[in-house]
């Protein structure tokens, strides 16, 4: 199934969605769409889920599926990230901003709730923006990651430092070295 949408055409029960796409359809994030030295999807991109109509209403329940290649945040080891999205939003008919008329905040239920336009709808860019939304902001090899040594720069993950380990606070470090006159 295509992510074209004609509306009038949808049946009472919901549609099945389901796309293979390159990463090159990632459009809205092109430094994820070519291979380079920080993040970029490694596989395919796998996309699936169902779109209903009740009404005019549509309910869109998708997921999406791929696998990033980047660096931990941490340690700097180079990783695969299994991206595994599921989301669920709410598509409702409405018309543009009219000029002069004041936005207003959406309380928390209705952030889900999304307005299209028109007879013919596109539901690529509703799963590129779920795709960005979900990459998080930094990757971790594991949960528990123990990052690199400030002193020597060692993973410690796999090895442990010879630094000599000072007690307490780092930051606090110059103030212990601090004399004072009497």
């Amino acid at each position: 199934m295509s992510l074209i949408i004609h509306i009038d055409r949808l049946p009472e029960e919901a549609v099945q969605i389901s796309e293979d796409l390159e990463r090159g359809w990632l459009s809205n994030i092109p430094e994820y769409t070519t291979e380079n030295d920080l993040c970029f999807v490694k596989d395919r991109i796998q996309l699936s889920g169902s779109l209903g109509k009740e009404g005019n209403t549509l309910h869109l329940r998708g997921k999406i599926q791929s696998l990033l290649h980047t660096f931990c945040s941490r340690c700097g080891q180079e990783m695969d990230y299994p991206l595994d999205s599921r989301f669920e939003l709410v598509l409702m008919p409405g018309g543009e901003k009219v000029e002069g008329e004041e936005e207003q905040g959406l309380p928390p239920d209705d952030l889900s709730h999304l307005y299209y336009q028109g007879p013919v709808l596109d539901l690529a860019p509703y799963f590129r923006e779920q795709f960005s939304l979900d990459v998080p902001l930094q990757f971790l090899c594991s949960p528990d990651c123990k990052g690199v040594c400030p002193g020597c720069c060692a993973n410690l993950n796999l090895e442990s430092c010879g630094c000599a380990k000072e007690s307490g606070d780092l930051r606090l470090r110059v103030l212990r070295e601090l004399k004072l006159d009497k």
